[in-house]
C-alpha cells in the first residue's frame, strides 16, 4: 500500500513537472523570439500559428468524432482548408481592412464596418464571452482529463478547491498573463508569443503523429492490415460503407471554414500578427498541408481504438489511452505534451483576445465617460492590470462552466457548441464586405437574433441535460411541440447541431438586412460600407477625424498611454528645431491626428480612442459638437461625386491601375482590361501587381524577351515608385504607351495606351520624309554656300570697319595733337603776346572743337557700325552703381554749367549687374541728348528701386518731343528739329546707339515725353546683393618729371610729329620713329620710360611686334601705351595679355594726359 501511494504520487509531481517544465521552456523561447528583430521564417512562423485552429478538440475530440462517423477527412478540417485555399481572398481582404482601420480585435472590425458602433462592438465582446468560454472550459477539461489519465486519478473524486483543474486553470491564467501583457499596444506583434505557439504546433503534430505511427505499424502491419481488419469488423463496416446524411458532414465543414474569419483567436493571428504579404501566400500552401498531415493518422487511430475498445475506459482521450494501454508510457507522455501544448496555446491566446475586448471595448470606455480613469502618470499599467484581472475572470468563468455544465458534453460536442455561437459573426462580417446597404441596426438584429436562436436550439439543452432548466421545457415551453429547442417549427429529423447552426444562421441573416433595408443608415455607416465594400477603389485612409486640438493637449492624452520615443517621432514637426519645445499653439494636423488615433486605438482600442479624442474636443472645441449631423447633409455629395468620378474612370479612353504601398491592384477599368484581354474574374482587388505584370509579359504585351527579366524590371519601377514613360510593342505588333507616376504617399498609377494609330501615321510621314531627304539634301547645300558666303561677307565688313576706321581716324588723330600742340603754346605765349591770345587762339580752339565734332560723328557711325556687326560684346560686372553716375556727373557737370543748367544725381549705392563701359557710354548719350535739348532749368538722374531690378532716369526740363516724333527717336538719322538748336547738329544716331545698347545689356529702356515741359527716358537694371571684386587702388597722382624720355612708334610721320610736339609742351623728352630699327638708331642705347606704339604698322607688323623686338635691348621692362582705331575685341585681348595699356583714336589730349599721369604715376 506504501509503495503503491509512493508511486501515485510521484507520477503526480513528475508529471506536474514535465508540465511546468514545458510551458517554461516556451515562456524562455518567447522571450528569446522577441529579440529576433527580423526573421525569413516569419511567413513560416506565420504559417503554424494559424495551426492554433486545432485545439484538444483536434486532439481529442475529433479522433472521438472518427470513431462515431468513420470520416475521412475532419469535416472542420475541410472547411478550413477550403478557406484558406478557395476563398483566400475573403481573408486577405479581411486582414487588409483591418490594418486600415488599425482594428486588434473581432469586436473591434466588426464594428468599424458599421460606422465604429460602441454598443456594437459592447455587445460583440459579450458575445465573444459566451462563445469562447465553454471553449476554453474544453481546453480545462481536456488538459485535467489527460493529465488525470496519465497519472492514473480518474477514479479520484475531488471538490471544486482540490481539483487539479482549478490549478491547471491558474497555471493557463498565470501564463497568459506573463506571454499576453507585457506590452500595453495590442497592435504590436508578440513575435516571441507566436514562434512559441508554432512550436506547440509542431509538438502537437509530431505527437499525434506518432501515437498514430504506432497504431498502424505498431498493433498492425500497415495501413492495409488496419483497415482490411476494420472491414471484418460487422459494426466498423457499417461505419465506413453506410452512407450518412452529408447535412452534418456540411454543416461542420461550413463551421470549419467560418471559425477562420470568426474566431478571435484566429482572428488575432491572422490579422495582428500579420506582417507581410508573403505570410499569407505561404499560409496558402502550408496550412492546408498542416490540417491533413494532422488529419492523417485519424481515423487509423479511430479504427483501432474501436478494434481494441475493451481496453480503453472511453473514447475522449484515444490518443492518450491507447499508448497507455500497451504499455508504451514515454509515447503516452509525449501524447501528453501534445495534448498540453494544444490547450495552452489555445488558452493563452483566447484568454488574452477576450482580456483585450473587455478592457478595450467595456472597461476603458465606461472609465474614460464617467471620468474615472484618473490623472496617474502609471495609465499604462493600470490598463495592463485591467487585462489580467480580465484574463483571471475569464479562466474563473471557464473554469466555473467546467464544473456546471462540461461534465454532461463529449469534447466534440463542447467544441462544436462553441464553434455554432462564433459562426454568428460571420453574416454581418461576409455581408459588410459585399454589401453596402447593410448597416448598424441591422446587424445589432442579427447578432441578436442568431445568438438567442444558438442558446434557444443548442445551450438551452445542455442546461436541461444539466437539471438547470427542466427538462420538460425539451419538449417546448407551454407544451407548445412547434417550439421544441431541438426541432423547432416541426423540423425534428435534423441533427442537434445541423438544427441549431440552421436556425441560428438564418434568422441572423434574414434579420440583419431586412432591419438594414428598413432603417436608414448614418453617414458613418455609409462611409464605413465604402471603404469595407470597396476598400481600395480610391485614395480612401482611415475615417478622419475632424476634431481642432492642439498640439500640446494631444500630446499631454498620449503621455499618459504610449510609449515616449513613439510620441516623440510623431510630434517631431511639431517641435522648434533650436530648443526642440513643442510649438503649443500648433492646430493638430489630420493625418497627425490620424496618428494619434491610431496609437490610441492600439493601446485602448477603438472605442477608448473615440471616447478620450471627444472629451477633448468637447473641454476645447465645443464649435465642432454639431460636426456629425452637417457631414450627414454633405454625405450624398460624397456620394454623387464618388460615382461621378467612378464613371469617368471607366470612360477614359486610356487604360488605367492603380497600385497599393503592397504592390497590390487596388483600382483599374475596362480597358485596361481589354487592352491585355485579361480573362474576366482575374482582375480583382487586392490581386498582387506581380501576377498582372507576368500575365502581360507571357501574354508578350511587353514585346520580345525574357519574362522574367520584363517582370523584374516593371516590379522594380512600382516598388521603387519611379515616374516612367515609355512605348512597348507588343508581340501582335502594337504599340502601347505607359505612363507612371506615384500619385499618393502609397498609390502608384499606370495609364496604358494605344498608340499603334499614331505609330502607324509616324511611319507613313517617315517614308514621306525619306522621299524628300535628296530635295532637302539639295537646299542644305545651297544653304550652306549662301551661308558660307554670308560669313565671308560679315569678315570683310568687319574688317573693313577695321580698316576704314584706322584710315580715317588717322589724319583727325594727326590734326587733334597739333591743335592740341598748337593751343598749349599760345597759351603759353599769351603773356607776352596779348594779341596772340586774342585773335590767334579763338580760332586754334574752333579748329579742335570742329575736330571734335568730326571725330564724334565719325565715332557714331564706327559705333553703330560695330553694334550692327554684332562685334561689341557685353562685360557684364557687378559693381555699385554710384561709381559710375559720380564720375559722369563729374565729367558733365561744367557743361551744363556754362549753360546755366543745373545738373543732380541720386546717390545709389545699391549693387547692379551691367556693363559699366557700356553704361556709361549710354548715360553719356542721354546726358548729351539732355543738353542739347534743354535751355534752362535742370536735368535729373533718378534712381527708383522695383523688386529685383532698378530704374535709371534721366529728367530734362528741355523742349520736350512731339508726340509724332516719340516712336521714331530711336531709329537711325531721326533728328528732332526745334527752335533753339544753337547750330548743334548731329547724324541723329545718339538714341539709336543707346537703343542698341541697352538691347545688348537686356536693359529694356523707355522714353515719355511732353512738348514744352521735358523728357524722361527710364532703363531697368537687375539688382544683386553680391558685392563686387575688391578693385586695386589706383595710383596716386604726381608730379611730372621734366627729363623723362618716351619713345613714339606710328607709321605716320604726321601722327609722330604732333605726338612729339605735344609731348614736348608737357615736358617730356620725345623720341619719334616710324618702326623698331628706326627707334634703336635714335635711343642710342638709352632705356625709355614710356613706349607710345600705333598697333598697325607697315609691311604688316604691329606695335605689339616691335615692342617685342625692342624689350630685350633695354635694361628693364617699359611700360607701352598701345594707341589703335581697331576696337576688335581681339585686338583688345591680345593688348591685354601683354599688361599693355590701350587708347583708341583719335586721341584726345586730356585722355591723353591721363594714361600718362597713371602709368608715370606708377613708375614713380
Amino acid at each position: 500500500m506504501r509503495c503503491h501511494l509512493i508511486d501515485y504520487l510521484s507520477s503526480i509531481w513528475l508529471v506536474g513537472l514535465i508540465s511546468l517544465a514545458y510551458v517554461g521552456f516556451l515562456f524562455v523561447l518567447a522571450i528569446l523570439g522577441d529579440r529576433i528583430r527580423k526573421s525569413s521564417w516569419q511567413p513560416y512562423v506565420y504559417s503554424l500559428t494559424l495551426a492554433i485552429f486545432c485545439t484538444t478538440w483536434a486532439f481529442y475530440g475529433t479522433v472521438e468524432q472518427t470513431v462515431r462517423h468513420g470520416w475521412l477527412l475532419a469535416p472542420t478540417y475541410l472547411g478550413a482548408i477550403v478557406l484558406i485555399t478557395v476563398g483566400w481572398k475573403i481573408l486577405d481582404r479581411i486582414i487588409q481592412i483591418a490594418r486600415q482601420e488599425n482594428s486588434t480585435t473581432i469586436s473591434d472590425f466588426i464594428s468599424a464596418r458599421f460606422g465604429h458602433s460602441r454598443g456594437l462592438a459592447v455587445l460583440i465582446s459579450v458575445l465573444s464571452i459566451l462563445g469562447i468560454v465553454p471553449y476554453i472550459a474544453l481546453q480545462l477539461k481536456a488538459v485535467s482529463g489527460s493529465f488525470q489519465i496519465i497519472t492514473d486519478t480518474t477514479s479520484v473524486q475531488l471538490s471544486w478547491y482540490s481539483d487539479p483543474t482549478l490549478f491547471i486553470a491558474a497555471v493557463m491564467a498565470i501564463f497568459s498573463i506573463l506571454f499576453g501583457t507585457r506590452t500595453v499596444d495590442s497592435s504590436e506583434s508578440h513575435q516571441g508569443m507566436m514562434l512559441a505557439i508554432a512550436f506547440e504546433s509542431l509538438v502537437k503534430l509530431f505527437a499525434l503523429s506518432a501515437v498514430g505511427i504506432f497504431a498502424v505499424y505498431g498493433l498492425y502491419d500497415g495501413f492495409g492490415d488496419l483497415f482490411s481488419k476494420a472491414l471484418a469488423n460487422e459494426h466498423l463496416h457499417e461505419v465506413l460503407t453506410t452512407y450518412e446524411n452529408p447535412s452534418v458532414y456540411l454543416t461542420h465543414a461550413l463551421i470549419g471554414g467560418i471559425a477562420i474569419i470568426a474566431l478571435p483567436r484566429q482572428f488575432h493571428v491572422a490579422v495582428v500578427e500579420y506582417r507581410s504579404e508573403q505570410d499569407l501566400k505561404t499560409a496558402r500552401w502550408m496550412f492546408p498541408l498542416y490540417l491533413l498531415l494532422i488529419n492523417l493518422f485519424l481515423l487509423p487511430l479511430a479504427l483501432a481504438a474501436f478494434m481494441h475498445g475493451d481496453v480503453l475506459e472511453s473514447f475522449n482521450f484515444i490518443t492518450l489511452q491507447l499508448p497507455l494501454a500497451f504499455g508504451q508510457t514515454e509515447l503516452a507522455t509525449f501524447a501528453y505534451v501534445g495534448g498540453l501544448s494544444a490547450g495552452t496555446s489555445m488558452v493563452i491566446i483566447a484568454s488574452i483576445t477576450l482580456a483585450t475586448m473587455i478592457c478595450n471595448e467595456i472597461i476603458i470606455p465606461l472609465l474614460i465617460k464617467l471620468r474615472l480613469q484618473g490623472d496617474s502618470r502609471d495609465i499604462k499599467e493600470r490598463v495592463l492590470n485591467i487585462r489580467r484581472i480580465a484574463i483571471v475572470i475569464v479562466m474563473a468563468f471557464a473554469f466555473v462552466y467546467y464544473r456546471m455544465l462540461s461534465q454532461f458534453h463529449s469534447l466534440s460536442e463542447i467544441g462544436l457548441l462553441s464553434f455554432t455561437a462564433i459562426a454568428q459573426f460571420a453574416p454581418p462580417i461576409l455581408i459588410g464586405l459585399i454589401w453596402q446597404g447593410a448597416n448598424r441596426m441591422g446587424a445589432y438584429a442579427g447578432l441578436l437574433s442568431g445568438f438567442l436562436l444558438w442558446f434557444y436550439c443548442l445551450f438551452l439543452p445542455v442546461l436541461a441535460n444539466a437539471g438547470w432548466v427542466h427538462s420538460g421545457f425539451m419538449d417546448g415551453p407551454f407544451g407548445l411541440e412547434f417550439l421544441r429547442p431541438q426541432a423547432l417549427l416541426g423540423f425534428d429529423n435534423m441533427n442537434p447541431v445541423v438544427h441549431g447552426t440552421f436556425w441560428s444562421l438564418m434568422a441572423n441573416t434574414l434579420a440583419l438586412v431586412i432591419f438594414s433595408l428598413y432603417y436608414k443608415p448614418g453617414f458613418s455607416d455609409i462611409e464605413q460600407a465604402q471603404r469595407f465594400v470597396e476598400p481600395f477603389s480610391g485614395q480612401r485612409s482611415a475615417a478622419p477625424r475632424r476634431y481642432a486640438i492642439r498640439t500640446d493637449d494631444l500630446k499631454a492624452l498620449l503621455q499618459r498611454f504610449i510609449n515616449p520615443a513613439k510620441i516623440d517621432a510623431l510630434f517631431k514637426d511639431f517641435s522648434n528645431p533650436v530648443t526642440g519645445r513643442l510649438i503649443t499653439r500648433g492646430v493638430v494636423s489630420e493625418s497627425m491626428l490620424k496618428a494619434a488615433d491610431r496609437l490610441l486605438s492600439s493601446v485602448l482600442g477603438r472605442r477608448g480612442s473615440d471616447l478620450l479624442l471627444h472629451n477633448l474636443v468637447d473641454d476645447k472645441s465645443p464649435q465642432f459638437a454639431h460636426l456629425n449631423s452637417l457631414m450627414e447633409e454633405v454625405s450624398e455629395v460624397v456620394l454623387f461625386n464618388r460615382d461621378l468620378l467612378n464613371s469617368v474612370l471607366h470612360s477614359l479612353v486610356q487604360g488605367i491601375t492603380v497600385v497599393d504601398e503592397n504592390h497590390n491592384l487596388v483600382a483599374w477599368n475596362q480597358r485596361f482590361a481589354n487592352l491585355y484581354d485579361f480573362p474576366p474574374g482575374y482582375l480583382y482587388v487586392g490581386l498582387s501587381a506581380e501576377m498582372v505584370v507576368r500575365f502581360i509579359a507571357r501574354s508578350g504585351g511587353y514585346g520580345e524577351g525574357d519574362v522574367e527579366a520584363q517582370v523584374q524590371m516593371r516590379m522594380s519601377e512600382i516598388e521603387n515608385r519611379m515616374s516612367l514613360h515609355y512605348v512597348r510593342r507588343a508581340a501582335d505588333r502594337r504599340y502601347i504607351e505607359l505612363i507612371g507616376n506615384p500619385i499618393s504617399t502609397n498609390l502608384y498609377i499606370t495609364v496604358y495606351s494605344d498608340i499603334t494609330e499614331y505609330r502607324n501615321i509616324e511611319d507613313e510621314l517617315r517614308k514621306a520624309n525619306e522621299i524628300l531627304e535628296d530635295r532637302v539634301e539639295e537646299r542644305t547645300q545651297e544653304l550652306t554656300a549662301l551661308n558660307a558666303d554670308l560669313q565671308r561677307a560679315n569678315r570683310n565688313k568687319t574688317r573693313f570697319l577695321a580698316a576704314a576706321g584706322h584710315d580715317l581716324v588717322q589724319p583727325l588723330n594727326s590734326a587733334s595733337l597739333f591743335s592740341a600742340s598748337i593751343i598749349n603754346k599760345l597759351q603759353k605765349a599769351a603773356s607776352r603776346c596779348p594779341e596772340l591770345s586774342t585773335d590767334i587762339l579763338p580760332v586754334a580752339q574752333n579748329m579742335e572743337h570742329s575736330l571734335s565734332s568730326a571725330e564724334s560723328l565719325l565715332n557714331e557711325l564706327l559705333e553703330i557700325s560695330k553694334l550692327d556687326a554684332d562685334i561689341v560684346r557685353a562685360n557684364v560686372q557687378i559693381f555699385r552703381l554710384s561709381s559710375v553716375l559720380r564720375s559722369l556727373v563729374e565729367e558733365f557737370r561744367p557743361l551744363f554749367q556754362r549753360k546755366g543748367i543745373e545738373l543732380r544725381f541720386i546717390d545709389c549705392q545699391l549693387m547692379v549687374e551691367s556693363d559699366p563701359v557700356l553704361l556709361r557710354r549710354i548715360l553719356q548719350n542721354l546726358l548729351a541728348n539732355a543738353l542739347r535739348y534743354t535751355d534752362r532749368g535742370r536735368v535729373l538722374i533718378g534712381v527708383r528701386r522695383s523688386r529685383d531690378h532698378v530704374r535709371l532716369q534721366v529728367l530734362d526740363s528741355g523742349r520736350g518731343i512731339p508726340p509724332d516724333d516719340l516712336h521714331m527717336i530711336f531709329e537711325e538719322f531721326h533728328r528732332v528739329e526745334s527752335q533753339g538748336d544753337n547750330g548743334s547738329k548731329g547724324l541723329g544716331l545718339g538714341l539709336s546707339i543707346v537703343q542698341r545698347m541697352c538691347k545688348l545689356l537686356q536693359h529694356p529702356i523707355q522714353a515719355q515725353s511732353e512738348l514744352g515741359r521735358g523728357s524722361v527716358f527710364t532703363m531697368a537694371i537687375p539688382i544683386t546683393e553680391q558685392l563686387p571684386e575688391p578693385e586695386t587702388p589706383a595710383a596716386a597722382q604726381v608730379s611730372l618729371s621734366t627729363d623723362q624720355l618716351i619713345l613714339c612708334i606710328d607709321n605716320e610721320r604726321q601722327i609722330t610729329e604732333g605726338m612729339s610736339e605735344l609731348l614736348s609742351d608737357w615736358g617730356y623728352q620725345v623720341v619719334a620713329a616710324i618702326n623698331d630699327e628706326e627707334a634703336l638708331q635714335k635711343l642710342q642705347g638709352r632705356t625709355p620710360a614710356l613706349a607710345i606704339v600705333d598697333y598697325h604698322l607697315d609691311f604688316g607688323k604691329t606695335g605689339l611686334d616691335a615692342m617685342a623686338a625692342l624689350q630685350p635691348h633695354w635694361q628693364q621692362p617699359v611700360p607701352c601705351l598701345v594707341i589703335t582705331a581697331d576696337y576688335t575685341d581681339d585686338v583688345k585681348e591680345r593688348i591685354q595679355a601683354l599688361d599693355y595699356q590701350l587708347l583708341k583714336k583719335p586721341v584726345k589730349a586730356m585722355a591723353l594726359r591721363a594714361v600718362l599721369n597713371q602709368i608715370m604715376g606708377y613708375r614713380e
